[in-house]
């Protein structure tokens, strides 16, 4: 239970803030804000400040900023015409839309930095055994943590990237390692086993990564670099999914977000952590598509409004977007009972 707890905190952590973008950003550029929310359905706790309803909702499964004119020129009749949504410029309103996505990405960023303060940043990776998970074949075979890898099949392990490929890509046969522990050299037979998510052969230990703690100036370049280089790799992975006609078989909904945040609270603070990152950047990606109802459809609407120097027909946009956000929710449904019905574990080893 408390895992998953922590696992629903995370989520609506990432949903505060992508939500929270929109509204600082919109009262500063001078929109007048009616709703703050997270989760949809029936209110469980409200309060208002000044123009704006603060809400949490019994559905965590998203939120909402509720600004004036947003739907039409002439909502919202008792606000100021200057206050309202498409009264602005494009480029106020782009900085609205775009605000959410960005703050998942700056999310991931403290959440990076703090791993980098906290815990280290994963430097040179060793042959010292740190740890040794049950059920494997290294446990099985009495590896222990602190025993060093001397060689492999004759081979000898100089470092710890070179005995990771090496086990990877050993294939289904039985591993001749030579171990020093405490001082004494000895050899163990190991087998490998296949792990289907990681496609890799393993034998189930995990070596020692030096770390190297920063302070909160390099932490945060740290967050920065590693942020935009994930970026980058998980947008080739959906270009690459996408492209083979993988993309939808590979989706998860909520429910396979809180399972994986549960497993990785379970495995430990920087795992969890991780992963919370990770799931702070997917949404912010994912909220930058193109399509309909989401942040990015909205700002194609807005860059297509700035190439043609005249405002688009908010009824006929608004009606787009009321399309999107039903096939979303379709979308959402059929992968939660997708996930409900074949859910995910993680092989963390």
């Amino acid at each position: 239970m408390p895992r998953l707890i922590l696992a629903i905190l995370a989520l609506e952590l990432m949903i505060l803030v992508h939500e929270l973008g929109h509204l600082i950003v919109a009262k500063r550029v001078g929109i007048a804000v009616h709703a703050f929310a997270i989760g949809f359905g029936p209110k469980l706790l409200a309060f208002t400040r000044g123009e704006t309803t603060y809400s949490l909702n019994l559905l965590p499964l998203g939120g909402y900023v509720s600004m004036a004119g947003e739907d039409s020129d002439t909502s919202s009749p008792d606000v100021p015409p200057e206050r309202r949504f498409r009264s602005k410029s494009v480029a106020a309103r782009l900085a609205v839309v775009c605000a959410g996505p960005v703050m998942n990405f700056l999310l991931a960023i403290v959440l990076l930095a703090g791993i980098a303060m906290a815990y280290g940043m994963p430097g040179q990776v060793g042959t010292t055994i740190d740890k040794v998970y049950p059920g494997y074949p290294a446990a099985d075979a009495g590896l222990k943590p602190g025993d060093v890898i001397v060689a492999i099949d004759g081979r000898p392990m100089r470092d710890g990237n070179e005995m990771i490929r090496l086990i990877h890509a050993s294939g289904d046969r039985t591993l001749a390692i030579v171990v020093e522990r405490n001082g004494t050299r000895f050899m163990v037979h190991v087998p490998t086993k296949y792990d289907p998510q990681q496609r890799v052969w393993v034998t189930g230990f995990i070596p020692v990564v030096s770390r190297t703690r920063l302070d909160p100036v390099r932490a945060v370049g740290w967050g920065i670099l590693t942020t935009g280089r994930d970026l980058g790799a998980y947008l080739s992975a959906l270009w690459n999914l996408a492209v083979s006609h993988q993309l939808l078989g590979q989706l998860g909904g909520p429910v396979t977000a809180v399972n994986v945040l549960g497993q990785a609270a379970q495995a430990g603070g920087e795992t969890f952590l991780y992963f919370t990152s990770f799931f702070s950047i997917i949404i912010g990606l994912f909220n930058l598509f193109p399509f309909p109802a989401l942040d990015g459809g909205r700002a194609a609407f807005l860059v297509v409004e700035g190439l043609r120097r005249r405002p688009l027909d908010p009824r006929r946009e608004g009606y787009v977007h009321l399309a999107g956000l039903m096939l979303l929710l379709c979308l959402i449904l059929a992968l939660t009972v997708r996930d409900v019905m074949h859910p995910i574990h993680l092989n963390l080893p």
